[in-house]
């Protein structure tokens, strides 16, 4: 992505900018960008460990950890929106994690179309296997770096803005943008 003039830098002219930046200020720019690398970066060393450590994509993971947290099954149109995944690539994942004996899938009882994921032991297993060094990495690299205070504002506006972002995903009025009903596009 290259680096990013810092905003207070004297050369540093969104005019000359092509892309984004030159329709954002400076504090909007360095935000955004900055919570991009982040973001990229720490979702980076936690696949790699995964991976490397434990044999799992970070998405097969993610999967686990959102099937757990449901006390071990969901419906997959709702863990698809819970890992933000369309409903092939979530199919992928959960194929995979079908073929290593981690999860089941089995028909919803009066939905002919609906699907239940379900988490078996050995998934709980893998999970339990990677969790608490997922969770050190997550501190290590995270939440060690910010105060309560910041972890709690962090976290009030990420949920704001994800709930205002889901509502868009689905299609849905947005109160917030004027009532218009802009849908974000699927990606695969």
């Amino acid at each position: 992505m290259g680096t990013v003039p810092e905003p207070d830098s004297a050369d540093y002219d969104p005019a000359e900018l092509s892309g984004t930046g030159r329709f954002m200020s400076p504090s909007e720019l360095r935000t955004w960008t900055r919570f991009l690398d982040a973001g990229r970066l720490l979702e980076e060393v936690l696949a790699q460990h995964v991976a490397h450590d434990h044999g799992m994509s970070h998405s097969d993971y993610e999967v686990l950890v959102r099937l757990d947290g449901a006390s071990g099954e969901m419906r997959m149109s709702t863990l698809a929106d819970q890992v933000v995944s369309s409903a092939q690539k979530l199919t992928h994942t959960v194929n995979r994690l079908e073929k290593r004996g981690w999860v089941a899938r089995n028909a919803v009882e009066g939905d002919k179309r609906g699907l239940m994921a379900t988490l078996l032991p050995p998934g709980r297993a893998a999970l339990g296997a990677a969790s608490g060094e997922h969770a050190d990495l997550i501190r290590q690299f995270l939440l060690d770096h910010l105060s309560a205070d910041e972890q709690r504002l962090i976290a009030e506006t990420m949920d704001r803005v994800s709930a205002h972002m889901r509502v868009h995903r689905r299609g849905e009025t947005c109160t917030r943008c004027d009532g218009e009903q802009t849908e974000i596009a699927e990606t695969n």
